[in-house]
């Protein structure tokens, strides 16, 4: 790209082609006042049908005109000055109109020192306007408790209306009307909650007035400190700010500096903090004596629990004791759990919460592909000419990740091939929508796979770069057209469309979430999906495969070890070389492969499992059967959790330890995709609680296993000389420029970007050649679970944020418009939903997204869980629970306040 020469501000500066006036300003260090401006988002004044603020004009001098500089691009010979006599009276004009028809309510705004236009009048020494005022009038009223719209102090910048359109691509908001009464508004000028608005907070972080605000904000005025940190809700990785004021978080922005985000968040990033000052945060430690709980020291819990595992550990053996650690917790974190759970009670019964849905994603395919998670990063996603989601609804469990789909197809002309039987907010954006009958997911990836082969679409050197490929292609001669449609519901033609626009689209990017993770052949499922990324060679072309992760920290929970069979970088725990790596750190590390979580539990019921030590999750409200669940915790010899709050596990416990939440301690969080992002501790911990990472120090200490650590920091030291994926990683610093980060290699990367090339990519044969019937005439109803926009996890957080819970928190199911028809069901009413297992109580919602004889309810929901209602059955191979669907049948319970019933069957 060749450079040329421009003249600014009396200065000859190179610049280059593409590069606008107002970038050429920046990086010369010369300011240029903006309001409309984002970087972000298109120039608002490059685009005609957009009005832009006009605030940032220049003078061109060889031909007197002024441009605005944020969409006028710089050409060979130019001469630019940025502060004439013309100009700056011309922006002197321009905001003292904006201010004629701007409310004079400065010292009342909740924005404050943070209004833009308030900012950029003082710095013009604009006091008093010299036009006449003519007010602009607001009637809009909102009932949601996220965002406020006073559009009298609009200044029609369009940031909302851009926002909503180019980064998170749903178009909630438009401009409404002409002229001197036009104002950005929803459809038909409703409120809010009743538009296709998710309340992500993006349009309230870059309003530059106070027209966009917090509905209920926590404080009133301009925080103190800005602390950098990382979402501590879905596994996306979104870098943020936490606000601070006299001690507390009052309001989280996005990261604006981070590109991935852009300044994107979804709904619980942007009002779901608010649990971090929740009045039921645990403050002390407690020891239960006589069935309640007692506040105790420090040395007091430390000296019961070293004593009672002491106990256990000399009576019973090591492996009647197991940890149960966090995907929500750090890495550092997790890399001290595993150690405490194989070098101190010496014991591989050490798991983490993601293997309740994407475990079997991390794991099950590592000895044909070598990867451990995503195989390309976020932003490749994008770039990707055709993407095939499964089994997953991003727009839901992992919103950012719903952004960059809807923008690679709105913005950058991909191909989305959707399968799901339900209709989500991605189905609008689909080339071609599958919705098989639920479970069938293995048979129709297969189907596609032989009609990728029948028509000699496959990479052309496939058999010379893979292994069994001739077996592969053999085992799919059951997938007759006729069999893959009858056993899945689609159309073999649809079958063939998506296939051929998955292999002829150049690169390929495959989602998938817990959708395919939770369901009985969901192991093979994945390996399906792997063999279609080997066919088309999409490994090679740069983008590929994308297991959703629920959690924050899953993908480093498992990175970390915390895993029955897998050391810290999934180097197999029953590998001597592999031990011997670790062993001459920490010493002596037991050799069989430990138990998953739910054997766990299933031990703890059989009394093979005497003492366990939970951190950060809550298996007797997250976990299904949770009477089942809590019945097994209950009966431990000993129990120790350590929480933020007094869950449903922590009543079960002997010991309750009080934890540090994400914005009270340091650490790194490690992102589905990969990303390596900072914590930075913002505010203190309440009370006596401290940091997960001290306690597991503290206490491993007191059992006579000294960890000489006396910082995070320490121990990712170690993990760089330890953990392969680690090795070489750049971690910055928390106030360094993300994309300073990323340059230094701010990923987990060197086995998951690259070939191993001490493997050959292998296919799996893998067959379901049976569709299970999953309904019976006692149970005729399926019911799919799955995320909720507005809850996370269990709800034990979400539910503590005033907001979320005030906006989202009764149980509901959704159910078909044929299906409340039959049964006699209205919107609201109530509704009786009982499985073999369990039975619960919801409201009804009437749908037209499910197919019949199909329900759904999220998880998170602490109110009146659904993980009652399933039963504790495995995947064979990797133990993850298969809790996606459960036959049910359902009975109305009232209407309006009215009683009555109706039998599903």
């Amino acid at each position: 790209m060749q450079e040329f020469t421009v003249t600014l501000n009396g200065r000859e500066v190179a610049a280059e082609p593409g590069m606008t006036i107002l970038e050429l300003a920046r990086r010369e260090g010369v300011h240029i006042p903006t309001i409309c401006h984002e970087p972000h988002l298109a120039p608002a004044g490059g685009c005609p049908s957009i009005s832009s603020c006009r605030v940032c004009i220049v003078e061109e001098e060889r031909s007197g005109n002024l441009i605005t500089s944020c969409g006028a691009f710089v050409t060979p010979g130019m001469v630019i000055n940025t502060a004439s006599q013309r100009v700056l009276e011309r922006r002197r004009t321009i905001v003292e109109l904006m201010l004629a028809s701007h409310p004079d309510s400065c010292m009342v705004c909740l924005k404050g020192n943070r209004c833009q236009l308030r900012q950029v009048a003082a710095d013009m020494g604009i006091g008093l306007v010299r036009f006449q005022r003519i007010p602009l009038m607001s009637t809009i009223t909102d009932a949601n408790p996220f965002i406020k719209r006073n559009l009298s102090k609009c200044i029609l910048c369009a940031k909302c209306i851009r926002a909503c359109q180019e980064l998170v691509i749903e178009g909630a908001v438009d401009y409404y009307r002409r002229g001197f009464v036009a104002r950005p508004a929803t459809a038909g000028d409703t409120p809010l909650e009743e538009s296709e608005c998710t309340f992500c907070g993006t349009c309230v972080a870059m309003c530059p007035t106070g027209a966009l605000m917090e509905a209920e904000p926590l404080y009133r005025g301009t925080a103190g400190t800005s602390v950098p940190t990382t979402c501590p809700f879905c596994g996306c990785g979104c870098t943020v700010r936490l606000k601070v004021k006299e001690g507390r978080v009052v309001r989280v922005i996005p990261n604006n500096d981070d590109p991935v985000t852009r300044g994107t968040l979804c709904v619980k990033g942007s009002y779901g903090f608010d649990f971090i000052q929740s009045r039921d945060r645990l403050t002390t430690p407690l020891i239960k004596v006589d069935d309640h709980f007692e506040a105790a020291s420090w040395e007091e819990a430390f000296n019961v629990i070293t004593a009672e595992f002491k106990r256990i550990k000399s009576r019973y053996g090591s492996n009647s004791l197991a940890v149960f650690g966090s995907s929500k917790c750090t890495n550092e974190e997790n890399y001290l759990l595993q150690r405490f759970a194989r070098c101190v009670l010496g014991t591989n019964n050490i798991d983490n919460g993601s293997r309740l849905y994407g475990t079997p994603g991390l794991t099950s395919c590592d000895p044909a592909s070598g990867f451990f998670g995503a195989t390309n990063s976020l932003t490749a996603m994008e770039k990707a000419d055709v993407i095939l989601v499964v089994g997953a609804d991003p727009t839901v469990s992992a919103p950012l990740v719903g952004y960059t789909i809807k923008r690679a197809v709105r913005c950058m002309d991909a191909k989305l091939v959707l399968i799901d039987p339900r209709e989500t907010r991605l189905s609008m954006f689909a080339e071609t929508w599958l919705r098989p009958k639920v479970g069938t997911d293995l048979i129709l990836l297969n189907g596609m796979a032989k009609a990728i082969i029948d028509e000699g679409l496959h990479d052309a050197e496939i058999s010379e770069e893979t292994i069994d490929f001739k077996a592969f292609a053999k085992s799919l001669s059951a997938y007759t057209a006729a069999f893959v449609e009858k056993a899945t519901g689609v159309p073999y033609t649809e079958i063939v469309k998506a296939a051929r626009e998955y292999a002829t689209s150049g690169k390929a990017a495959i989602v998938y979430g817990h959708g395919i993770t939770q369901h009985v052949n969901g192991t093979d499922a994945i390996k399906a999906l792997t063999n279609l990324a080997l066919l088309t060679g999409s490994r090679s072309k740069g983008t590929c495969i994308y297991p959703l992760q629920k959690e924050n920290n899953a993908q480093g929970a498992c990175d970390m070890g915390a895993l029955p069979d897998f050391l810290p970088g999934y180097q197999q725990v029953s590998d001597l070389k592999s031990r011997r790596t670790f062993e001459d750190y920490w010493g002596i590390i037991p050799a069989a492969a430990g138990l998953t979580a739910f054997e766990m539990i299933k031990g703890a019921k059989a009394g093979t499992i005497k003492g366990m030590y939970i951190v950060g999750e809550n298996p007797a409200a997250s976990f299904p059967n949770s009477k089942f669940v809590s019945e097994a915790l209950s009966s431990l010899n000993f129990l120790v959790v350590q929480d933020l709050f007094m869950t449903r596990t922590a009543k079960l416990s002997n010991v309750v330890l009080p934890a540090a939440s994400f914005a009270e301690k340091e650490g790194t969080f490690t992102s589905f995709d990969g990303r390596v992002n900072w914590l930075t501790k913002a505010v203190q911990p309440p009370g006596q609680s401290i940091p997960d990472w001290d306690i597991v120090i503290k206490l491993a200490a007191r059992m006579g296993h000294a960890m000489f650590y006396s910082s995070p920091r320490e121990v990712r030291e170690e993990i760089g000389k330890l953990v392969p994926l680690y090795k070489g990683i750049g971690y910055g610093s928390p106030e360094e420029p993300l994309d300073q980060v990323r340059a230094k290699g701010g990923f987990r990367s060197p086995l998951v970007y690259r070939k191993r090339p001490d493997r050959i990519p292998s296919f799996y044969l893998v067959h379901m050649t049976a569709t299970p019937d999953r309904t019976n005439g006692e149970y005729p109803f399926l019911l799919l679970t799955g995320s909720n926009l507005y809850h996370f996890a269990g709800g034990t957080r979400t539910s503590r944020a005033p907001r979320l819970r005030k906006y989202s928190l009764d149980a509901f199911v959704d159910i078909g418009e044929a299906d409340a028809e039959k049964l006699e069901v209205s919107e609201g009413d109530r509704l009786r939903i009982a499985s073999s297992t369990s039975e619960i109580v919801a409201t009804a919602r009437i749908s037209d997204t499910l197919p019949e004889r199909v329900v759904f309810m999220p998880f998170a929901l602490a109110c009146n869980p659904v993980s009652q209602l399933l039963d504790i059955i495995l995947d064979l191979e990797r133990k993850t629970p298969i809790v996606k669907c459960v036959s049910v049948k359902i009975e109305r319970i009232g209407s309006h306040g009215q009683a009555g019933s109706k039998q599903s069957n």
